[in-house]
């Protein structure tokens, strides 16, 4: 496996920022407004400031070691394939689980978002499908999931001109942030526009958008199933989908850093 340092330090570095945001959003947050309680503005300040060192860490670590040969194109594998249709899936069904208002976001940018969510959805359906059962991988799709991640943005942006929670907001734009630049770069490496062999922007960004993602959407599930339904947070792009599309990037680092025959 190449870059197995690099996946052993994200693990740890995964189970800490789930361990300290977690903390950070059950104790130290005032459920009523979003910003923190009186008198943890501090410690909370700190750790929000530790959980992006040390993702911005585990991303650039890859600039630190030796440089290693990547094929970007996904090989047939099962689990790789599963994590693309279970990403399709999830994006299909947000539109109808995340019940979330956008008043402040224009109508016809509401509408141009629920097509591209769907067309996203389509896209990693296809791409699971393809790479399950061995169809012709169209990698010039992967336009339509970047175009989709940047009006995800724009309405987040709006969307937040409206909250007051801070730190929530920080999470969830990073979480978009990365993960666009993932796809803009995983787009280009398939579709054979980067001359690169190394690809270590791509699995900078990768594992930036992996723990982004992971501090994003797995604490509010937590807070979510512990029954803590009171915390006025209610995020603007689904959790479920952010911790699928995890999935998806996980499952696509390791297939292309495996050693192949």
């Amino acid at each position: 496996m190449k870059h197995l340092k690099i996946f052993i330090f994200s693990a740890f570095a995964l189970i800490s920022t789930v361990v300290l945001r977690t903390f950070q959003l059950i104790f130290l947050t005032d459920a009523k407004t979003g910003f923190f309680k009186d008198g943890m503005e501090g410690i909370g300040t700190v750790i929000m400031a530790i959980i992006i060192a040390v993702i911005a860490v585990s991303s650039l670590l890859v600039f630190v070691f030796k440089k290693e040969s990547l094929n970007p194109t996904p090989s047939s594998s099962f689990f790789l394939g599963c994590a693309a249709l279970f990403a399709g899936i999830a994006s299909l069904y947000e539109p109808f689980v995340n019940k979330v208002y956008l008043n402040a976001v224009p109508q016809l940018l509401i509408v141009l978002r629920l097509i591209l969510i769907i067309l996203t959805g389509l896209t990693f359906c296809w791409f699971g499908i393809s790479i399950l059962f061995g169809a012709k991988f169209k990698p010039a799709l992967s336009i339509i999931p970047i175009i989709a991640y940047v009006i995800r943005l724009m309405s987040s942006f709006i969307c937040f001109t409206g909250m007051s929670n801070i730190s929530e907001n920080l999470y969830d734009v990073l979480m978009l942030i990365s993960t666009l630049f993932f796809l803009l770069l995983f787009g280009k490496a398939v579709c054979g526009l980067t001359e690169s062999t190394s690809h270590r922007k791509l699995f900078g960004f990768a594992v930036a958008a992996i723990l982004f993602s992971a501090a994003s959407s797995i604490p509010c599930l937590i807070v979510y199933f512990s029954g803590n339904s009171a915390f006025v947070h209610i995020p603007v792009d689904s959790p479920i989908t952010g911790l699928f599309m995890a999935i998806f990037i996980s499952a696509y680092l390791v297939d292309i850093c495996k050693k192949r025959t």
